[in-house]
């Protein structure tokens, strides 16, 4: 379970998320929810959604502890505690902004599936627990 989330996220981090990486890590009705509550659900939509999401940052850095599996089954809880620090695209920062970038920790949760194909992802959210930087770019942009 644990190496889904790790591979996932090094993927959206090397920008290279593509459709094979969602389906290797999401149940076919899979679910991102997103610290603010906004929900993504099945492979098209977390490919797309995620990738112009993450458009918005030169780099991302996304680093995982503590992660618990607790499995029952053909399903597992996971928690993990998370760190990611977002480094805006210059292009999208206020060039007199001095915080390029915001940091923020929180608390991953997700539910696994045993499938025909292995271990994938019905659910994955963030509970944010702290932030800091700069979100103002964030704020001018779309939901995403």
């Amino acid at each position: 379970m644990d190496t889904l989330i790790s591979r996932y996220f090094a993927a959206v981090d090397d920008k290279r998320l593509d459709a094979a990486t969602v389906a290797a890590t999401f149940a076919p009705d899979g679910l991102i929810r997103r610290p603010d509550g906004f929900e993504l659900v099945g492979h098209d939509v977390i490919l797309e959604e995620q990738n112009a999401s993450f458009a918005r940052f030169r780099a991302t850095h996304h680093m995982f502890t503590n992660v618990l599996v607790e499995p029952d089954g053909d399903t597992a809880r996971i928690r993990a505690n998370m760190q990611a620090v977002h480094i805006w695209d210059p292009e999208r920062n206020d060039p007199l902004e001095l915080n390029t970038h915001f940091v923020g920790g929180g608390v991953l949760t997700g539910i696994g599936v045993r499938t025909p194909d292995g271990w994938r992802l019905r659910e994955m959210g963030m509970r944010l627990v702290w932030r800091t930087g700069s979100v103002l770019p964030m704020l001018k942009g779309l939901r995403r």
